[in-house]
């Protein structure tokens, strides 16, 4: 299946610093191949790197404080297969996944995938290597 990344995530993609992609929905798979692109359904669609498979895949949630399920969070969080990640987990998720820090990541998640109070970002963390949270 093919994975599309945004130009900024290219070079950690190409060289292997980030292993892992955050990605809407639930269509990952443990096993799924995975052909890594930019620019996807583009004239300049180019392939990133040699194609791999999906090794781990978890279920992440993003929340913003105040999300009443999550009780009296006084700040954003990560739940990655039902647990609460630690502000220091989600600073090193964040950085691994290729953002300077947890609240660029927030920006990111607010401005491309509609993150905001009472509307958690919900999909999944898809590893392409053995890394798990």
């Amino acid at each position: 299946m093919i994975l599309g990344f945004k130009n900024a995530f290219v070079p950690s993609v190409a060289d292997g610093t980030k292993p892992h992609s955050i990605r809407k929905g639930n269509r990952w798979k443990v096993g799924t191949s995975i052909q890594f692109y930019q620019n996807v359904r583009q004239k300049s669609m180019a392939k990133i790197r040699p194609d791999g498979v999906a090794k781990v895949v978890q279920e992440i949630t993003i929340s913003l404080p105040g999300e009443r399920y999550l009780g009296p969070a006084k700040q954003p969080t990560i739940m990655i297969d039902g647990r609460l990640l630690t502000p220091l987990e989600c600073q090193v998720l964040a950085c691994t996944d290729g953002f300077d820090d947890f609240a660029q990541l927030l920006r990111f998640f607010r401005e491309n995938h509609g993150l905001k109070f009472k509307k958690p970002f919900t999909g999944q963390l898809v590893c392409w290597t053995d890394l798990r949270y």
